[in-house]
């Protein structure tokens, strides 16, 4: 887990982080692996910045109708809509339209947690 996430997303008022045991398991976990749990502020808007070009960069990779590949819907759209429902947890992320767009065709499953962003 990144650290631009890993501590945010224990702020975002879900039931996964209701109970303080929860929160303090997955520090821990993260701890014991060696994860850097968060950036200084400097590094943090670094990262924040370097995100958003890959996201731009991320755009033009969607070629499908309502998914990636023109194939249709896939394992690629398995793994990344939950990675960028997981960065909606940033503030001072941008997702470029395309990148929105795509996010909302899965409908309320892809859940938008930019109103808690920190």
């Amino acid at each position: 887990m990144n650290p631009l996430t890993l501590t945010r997303l224990t702020k975002i008022p879900v039931a996964d982080w209701a109970d303080p045991r929860d929160i303090s398991y997955h520090l821990w976990k993260h701890q014991k692996k060696g994860d850097i749990l968060e950036y200084s502020s400097e590094e943090d808007a670094e990262a924040i910045k370097d995100l958003n070009s890959k996201l731009i960069e991320f755009a033009a990779m969607i070629k499908g109708d309502k998914c990636l590949n023109t194939w249709g819907f896939g394992m690629d759209d398995v793994i990344m809509l939950p990675w960028l429902r997981r960065l909606t947890c940033i503030k001072g992320v941008v997702f470029p339209v395309a990148v929105k767009e795509y996010m909302c065709t899965v409908g309320a499953q892809v859940e938008d947690y930019t109103k808690h962003a920190v």
